[in-house]
């Protein structure tokens, strides 16, 4: 597939729609936060808040009244089937942890598969003030600036991001990226790809995700110019790591992600 046919979600109209229904989310999220909405636990033990549901509720009526042939898969109310081959990937509030404790690098997430391949990807970040929008063949933006990645060649001169420690735990990466790579920061959440999208780091290092936490990221770093991946290489959100770079380093850095 080369680049996606936006008329097959109503064209830049339905687009726009999409945006707009995204920036009330994150309007609506702020209150929350203002609020101090009360947290609890999931089963994996991961948080939860009033406004996850709230913000996955909102979008989930909207996408589905407006698209009844796709399928939707969110973070918070599971997969419903799709009809057709397009299917919304949300993550309602991603980096819910952040959010309660009033950090800004939380955000709102929508991707949209095409024949299981990203092809459209937004995220807001209501408390930046930063929306990110990219289509399959039509380049990356935030609010209306077009974005490119930095063109950094190696990685010994590269700035690497990447979230918690814990993730690493098990895998046995982090070792491996102080002595190979300039610098490393910790940029959780969608931070840490905006860093790489405004051309700040030169790649994302994730060892484990859920297709809802990058759906938008892969559409967004390779409409920039970048290269997205999982771990073992693979073009694909599914894998349960995710490896983003200005493209130009990601070898070097598939090399160590792939030794455990």
């Amino acid at each position: 597939m080369s680049e996606f046919d936006l008329d097959r979600i109503g064209g830049p109209k339905g687009l726009d729609a999409l945006l707009d229904e995204v920036l009330a989310c994150g309007e609506m999220a702020l209150a929350y936060q203002r609020e101090g909405t009360g947290a609890s636990k999931k089963p994996d033990s991961s948080p939860v808040t009033e406004a996850d549901r709230a913000v996955e509720a909102r979008l989930r009526t909207h996408l589905m009244a407006r698209y009844p042939g796709a399928g939707f898969f969110g973070e918070e109310t599971g997969e419903q089937r799709a009809q057709d081959d397009l299917r919304f990937v949300v993550d309602p509030i991603d980096g819910t942890r952040a959010f309660i404790r009033g950090l800004p690098s939380w955000s709102i997430l929508i991707g949209l598969e095409a024949q299981g391949e990203p092809v459209v990807g937004v995220a807001l970040m209501p408390a930046r003030g930063d929306l990110f929008v990219a289509v399959k063949g039509q380049g990356a933006h935030m609010n209306g600036r077009p974005l490119r990645v930095s063109k950094v060649e190696r990685l010994a001169d590269s700035l690497i991001s990447h979230g918690a420690l814990s993730q690493f735990a098990d895998h046995g990466t982090l070792p491996l990226l102080p002595a190979s790579t300039y610098t490393q920061r910790g940029f959780a959440d969608f931070e840490g790809y905006r860093q790489l999208l405004l051309g700040q780091a030169d790649a994302v290092v994730d060892p484990d995700i859920k297709a809802y936490d990058v759906a938008p990221a892969a559409v967004l770093v390779r409409e920039a110019g970048g290269r997205f991946s999982d771990f073992t290489g693979a073009e694909t959100i599914h894998g349960g790591s995710a490896l983003a770079s200005n493209g130009l380093v990601h070898d070097e850095l598939l090399a160590l992600c792939g030794d455990d």
